[in-house]
């Protein structure tokens, strides 16, 4: 009786448990999958498809950060003490991107 009891609560806690946890992950899901869309129209232009090679006119951009990612969308240039990675290789900023800054973050922090 006592372990009839004990595993009933088990599944009633592993089912609430995996409920909470999904709702999680479709809210990182949903930006992920807008960060990787944004990127594949528009940043494979000039960096890779797959954000750990080298692109045609622009590096790999892998482990990023979000301050790099919005100085650079933003401004086109690269944050103070940050070195180029392609010395030469300029970014045209891109503001109109500035509200899926956030998006961009979640889908290349996934290649760190």
């Amino acid at each position: 009786m006592e372990s009839t009891c004990f595993l009933k609560i088990l599944v009633i806690s592993l089912i609430f448990t995996s409920c909470k946890n999904e709702d999680t992950k479709n809210s990182v899901s949903d930006s992920y999958k807008k960060g990787k869309t944004i990127y594949e129209s528009t940043c494979i232009s000039c960096h890779n498809i797959d954000p750990q090679i080298d692109g045609v006119l622009a590096p790999r951009i892998t482990d990023i950060n979000y301050n790099l990612i919005e100085s650079m969308i933003m401004t086109g240039k690269l944050p103070v003490g940050v070195a180029q990675k392609w010395p030469g290789a300029k970014m045209a900023p891109l503001p109109y991107l500035e509200k899926h800054i956030p998006d961009l973050y979640e889908y290349l922090k996934t290649f760190k």
